[in-house]
This record gives C-alpha cells, structure tokens and sequence, in this order.
C-alpha cells in the first residue's frame, strides 16, 4: 500500500511538473504587443499600422455589405475569431500560415511617391513595404512568407524572373515582371517579414528596425495623433506627418489641377505654400453600425486655426428643401452648411494668404476663385452673398458632366444680375412645367428659379431636377432611407456632410479579393451581385472644425480597409 501511494505521489509531481513546463512555455511564447514605429523610418510619407489582422477580419465579416456578398463569392460570410483561433495565437501551435494569421501585426509604410510620363500621362510609383510582425521565429516562417509572395507574384507578373540577393548581411528574394518595371521583394529578419516592391523600401525598413536609420518610434507628434484619433482600442492607425502632406498635396495636385500645374508660380505654391499652411493628419477605424467608421484628423499651422474658428461654424439647421430636388438614386451630394457662406469663403482665403509670401498669396487667390469654375460661378463672392447658408453640390449619377448646385435664395434680383453676365449676350429660355430654364448663348449651362430654391448645372441635369420638383420623374433623394435617418437625429454640427454612392470602392474590393484568392473575378459583374451592392447604404460623411484643424468622419460599407486591399491585390497576370 505506501508503494502504491509513492507511485501515486511521484506520478502527481510529474503530471504538475509537465503542467508548469507547458504553462512556462506558453507563457514564454505567448506574442506581445510590439511598437510597430519602431520599424519604419522617421521619414516615411504614409504609416499605417493594425495590430490585430483577426479583429479586422471578424469587423469587416460583419458588415453588411460582406454578409451580404461573402455567400455569392463563396466566401464565409462570419471569420470571427474561433476558440481554435484563440488557441493558435497564444500556444503557437497549428499551421504556420495560422499562427502567422492569428498573431501577426501590420505596418504599411509608402517611403516616397516618384512620378513618372508615358505617351503624356503622368503615373505616380509609390516605394511601399508591408511590414509584418509574425511573433514566430524566422526559421518557422521563411518558407511559408516566400511561397505566399510567390504565388502572389506569379498571378501578378504571370512568368516572373526570380533571383536572391545577398545585402548588408540579409538575404533578399525577387520576383520581377517580364517588362522589367515591377517587382515584388521579400525578406525575413527574425520574427518579422518584410516585402516590398523595391529592394531599397525593405533594406530601409530593416535599417530603422535595426537603429542604424531614425524610426517614426517615439516621436511625440506620433503619439499626439493616436490621442487625437482615438486610437486606443480601435482596428488601425494611420499617421502622416505635416512635411510629409505638403510633400504628398505638391506630387499629387498636378494630376488634378491639369495645364495650370506646369506653371512654375504654381509648383512653388504646391510646394512652399502647403508646408504653411497643413499640419499633421491621422487617422483611424472602428466597427459601426454594421459597416466601418474612418475618422480623420488634419491640423493646421500654428495661429491659423484660431482665424478659422468664427468663420467656420455651422448653423446647426438641418432642412433639406433642396433635396427634394435630386433623384432618389443621386450618385454623391453634399450639403454645406456654413452660418455665413460669404464670409467663411473671405475668411478661409485671408487666412491662408496671411501664411504665403506675396505672390504666393496672389496665385492662391487666383486658384481659390477657379475652384468655382466648374460648377459655373466666374463670382464666388457675389454668388455666396446671394444665398442662404444651406447650400449643395451634387453628382446625379456616374455618366454626369458636372455637378448641380441647389442653394436657398437670399437675393433674387443679385443672383439673376449674375446669371446675365455669365450665361453670354443672347441666352434662352425654356419651359419645364410649371418653372422655367435658363440657358447660357453655347447651352453649356443653365440655371432655374423655382419657388425659393436656385438651380445650376448642365441643362440635362437642371431639366432632371426640375422634372423630380413637376413629380414627372420618381422620388426624391429626400426619401432615401440614410436621409431620413440623418433628418431624424436632429441638426449636424457638421459643416459639410456628404452622401455618396460606394459601389465602385466595393466593387474593385471584391475583385482585388478575388485576385488574392487566385479566383476569377468574373462573378463580382454578375447580375446578383450587382443587384446586392446598390442596395448598399451610401457612405455619410461629415466634416468639421474641431481646433486646431478638421475632423472628418466616414461611416461607409467597407472604410478604407476596401482601398487598402484593392492596392494590395495583384494585377491581371501579363
């Protein structure tokens, strides 16, 4: 009998003995947050980072949009984390693609943007890596990364040439295009794989890591905007700091602005006057509603928010009368709805030239007055004091020309003095049931006066709007379910709020992740899933002064993540 019980007792010590090793070994290997700055360079233009690649997976299978159009995919519709899911991440134990799933954190990172002309089009290259720390050793992962990237590069370049390359002590695999002009690099320093499509975006980030380059880490205007953005807790980050926005706005501006970007005067006010006047912006995003909420932060230079504040309140009215204007299906529309239209307009440009040297300030004047243009106002001034606060632009579907504004009247006879100078010696006048058209001399424009409303646009777009007000053409926008919704929470503080449609944002996601699948994106055009994403709500957007600079929030079907992935994906294969 004490043999028995000794055995009993030695058997017992081994079993608690196992069961502290494992519960040692557990707690050893278990992943720990890391700082995810400390592996970029100080002087990147974009920093991204998420550090649960699980939470955004189960936040985005809960949307609506992916409930919705994961079955006709072939998709799960839920990839919440599992119990196993649980298991993987904290012991480590199960495939290495699911352990690197379960455990890894994610920094995207653009370090420059270099434009480039063909055939008179001017393309922007971004040099980017994708940082992931894996939490699993270097020898575990290796051949899983590669095989990952390699398959990825082999449905983007087709038949690519692949070679290693020994630098600065690590070893860098390649995968290039048959052309020659794309790449996709990968290498592994420990715990952490990096690729990239450009060997020197890798050795950079493998330099910051290793501290013989400065990191974004630590850096107190970093941590400032994970405050300010409410970081903390939510499913990603984004930073770029305010040498880096003047830089970004001077390379992207010229494919926006046309011929008037290849005048010097204006390169220089791209390139000097932004670095004055733009501050830091970050970013972040939540789960919400059964989408995903972006919210966005850009300050402003030092004393130039303060000359903003009175000028750019809002007055909390929420009315709407325009809308009953604007199909039901209207692509984007938004409402400005600034106290004094007139003088936030003045106040906006005095502030900024106060920033700029002379010519500068000249040119920035010139440009804020063309930015009226295109919705056919050659008078900004004269037209804001026309109208009343409440005023909106409005895309009525893809294939429109120009936008439509609809603002409320404060001054008939100014607005019509307006119209007589700009619509040319020999306009004409139309009628559309109970209201009249007025066309410009070349019929390019034409503009209404309807009851208290005034309308602008291209003469389809006006003649629509107007067959919506006679009840010829269906219901109103002011009927959409997101109108209603939005009406029933009572006055935005918000100065600006837009809706718009994310069809085409949701469209290219599903097909980018078809590409990720090695599927054919084919199904994403068929008549189903058509029919699935314009019963999608639009994405609302609402913007305001919060000092010292904007907020900007996004509730949308898919967020940004849908942009993030589409730029991941591959390419057709060549």
């Amino acid at each position: 009998m004490p043999g028995t019980m000794n055995r009993i007792i030695r058997l017992l010590a081994i079993v608690l003995l196992l069961l502290f090793l494992a519960g040692l070994w557990i707690w050893w290997s278990r992943p720990t947050t890391v700082d995810m700055t400390a592996y970029v360079p100080a002087d990147s233009l974009v920093y991204l980072e998420a550090n649960s690649l699980t939470e955004i997976t189960a936040a985005m299978s809960d949307t609506e949009a992916w409930r919705n159009l994961g079955p006709l995919l072939g998709m799960k519709s839920e990839m919440r984390p599992s119990r196993l899911t649980s298991f993987v991440r904290v012991t480590g134990i199960g495939s290495t693609a699911s352990v690197i799933a379960s455990r890894c954190q994610l920094a995207v990172v653009m370090l420059d943007l270099n434009s480039t002309s063909k055939d008179s089009t001017l393309n922007y290259k971004p040099l980017a890596a994708l940082v992931i720390e894996t939490h699993t050793s270097g020898t575990r992962i290796r051949s899983t990364i590669e095989d990952l990237v390699g398959s990825l590069a082999r449905r983007s370049f087709g038949q690519p040439a692949v070679e290693r390359i020994a630098q600065d002590g690590h070893e860098f695999v390649k995968w290039t295009s048959v052309d020659g002009q794309r790449q996709i690099v990968v290498t592994i320093d420990g715990s952490v794989a990096i690729i990239a499509n450009d060997i020197r975006a890798a050795a950079a980030c493998l330099d910051s890591r290793a501290g013989k380059r400065p990191s974004l880490a630590h850096q107190a205007d970093v941590e400032e905007m994970r405050k300010r953005v409410r970081a903390s807790g939510s499913l990603a980050f984004g930073y770029v700091s305010a040498d880096s926005a003047a830089r970004l706005l001077s390379v992207i501006a010229p494919a926006r602005l046309g011929k008037l970007a290849d005048e010097p005067q204006f390169q220089k006010l791209m390139t000097t006057g932004s670095a004055k006047v733009l501050g830091n912006i970050g970013w972040s995003a939540r789960a919400t509603g059964g989408g995903i909420e972006d919210y966005y932060f850009m300050a402003l230079k030092s004393g130039l928010a303060e000359r903003l504040q009175p000028a750019l309140s809002a007055t909390g009215v929420s009315r709407h009368a325009a809308w009953e204007l604007l199909p039901a299906d209207v692509y984007s529309v938004s409402n400005y709805n600034f106290a004094d239209p007139a003088l936030t307009w003045q106040s906006l440009n005095a502030a900024i030239a106060s920033q700029l040297d002379a010519l500068s300030a000249f040119l920035f004047a010139a440009l804020s007055k063309g930015s009226f243009a295109p919705y056919g106002i050659d008078e900004p001034e004269s037209f804001l004091r026309a109208v009343e606060p409440e005023l909106l632009t409005a895309i009525l579907d893809p294939s429109s020309e120009r936008s439509v504004v609809i603002a409320t009247i404060r001054d008939e006879a100014a607005l019509r003095q307006l119209i007589s100078r700009q619509f040319g010696a020999k306009p004409r006048t139309e009628k559309s049931g109970n209201w009249a058209i007025i066309l410009s001399t070349d019929e390019h424009w034409a503009a209404s006066f309807m009851n208290n409303l005034f309308v602008l646009g291209s003469p389809e777009d006006v003649r629509r709007c107007l067959a919506i007000q006679n009840g010829q053409n269906g219901a109103s926008f002011a009927s959409v379910t997101a109108v209603r919704a939005n009406q029933n929470a009572g006055p935005s503080s918000a100065s600006v709020v837009s809706f718009a449609r994310d069809s085409d944002r949701v469209r290219e996601f599903l097909t980018a992740l078809a590409r990720l699948r090695g599927a054919n994106p084919v199904v994403v055009n068929a008549p189903e899933t058509d029919r699935v994403i314009k019963t999608l709500p639009y994405a609302v957007t609402e913007t305001k002064f919060a000092a010292p600079g904007f907020e900007r929030r996004t509730r949308s079907p898919l967020g940004q993540f849908g942009n993030i992935v589409s730029l991941l994906a591959p390419d057709s294969a060549n």
